[in-house]
């Protein structure tokens, strides 16, 4: 797949074209099991959605699985598409612009492949955080874990998303992953308090369950 979507750039490559390099064999193989780690969470994510409706749909009233359903189909659904999209047009067409308005005339310009696979992988990956992170927030709305009017355990899901994507974002973000992170974090909590809240508050279900 990586020979493929190189090939199919809009660099030219071959013996006669050395357009690429690869500087770091050690970063090549991080790449491959990257990509490998990526396209199995993508694959995932439309089972993932049939799994999570199949366990809560019978918890929801009408108006909480319609919405549900939707959250489902933007992150599990909508969301692996434009990843396919941002690899098959968004990239190459970076790398088309930067040809024709980023380099010197008589200068050679080679390009590293390892960089190039490694901002579309943390572009996915970053995604793929939004996604799983708007589920999780959503979840917790639905089944009404409120507490003091805040998503229980809403602090601790922002910080794991936050912290993941600094960890784990290629040198190719650097300078930008704490925005980035903070971005991807607080934008799936924004997104996950449109979920409608009927059932009975987190507090109001320990007081009861206590008393019986």
């Amino acid at each position: 797949m990586i020979s493929w979507w190189l090939n199919n750039s809009p660099l030219e490559l071959g013996p006669n074209n050395e357009n690429l390099s690869i500087y770091g064999p050690f970063e090549w193989i991080q790449i491959r099991w990257g990509i490998v780690i990526i396209i199995s969470l993508i694959s995932i994510l439309p089972l993932l959605s049939i799994l999570l409706y199949r366990f809560a749909r019978p918890g929801l009233y009408p108006r909480e699985r319609n919405w549900f359903s939707t959250v489902l189909f933007v992150t599990t659904t909508v969301i692996p598409i434009v990843i396919f999209f941002l690899w098959a047009y968004g990239i190459p067409y970076l790398i088309e612009f930067s040809l024709n308005y980023g380099t010197l005339e008589g200068v050679n310009v080679r390009y590293d492949a390892t960089s190039l696979l490694s901002l579309g992988m943390g572009i996915s990956w970053i995604l793929v955080v939004w996604s799983l992170s708007v589920i999780i927030l959503s979840l917790t709305r639905i089944f009404g874990m409120i507490k003091n009017g805040q998503t229980r355990f809403r602090n601790r899901i922002i910080a794991i998303s936050t912290g993941t994507l600094i960890l784990t974002l290629p040198i190719e973000f650097e300078g930008m992953k704490i925005l980035i992170a903070l971005g991807v974090a607080l934008s799936a909590d924004y997104f996950s308090r449109t979920a409608p809240i009927t059932l009975t508050h987190w507090e109001e279900a320990i007081h009861n369950d206590s008393f019986e």
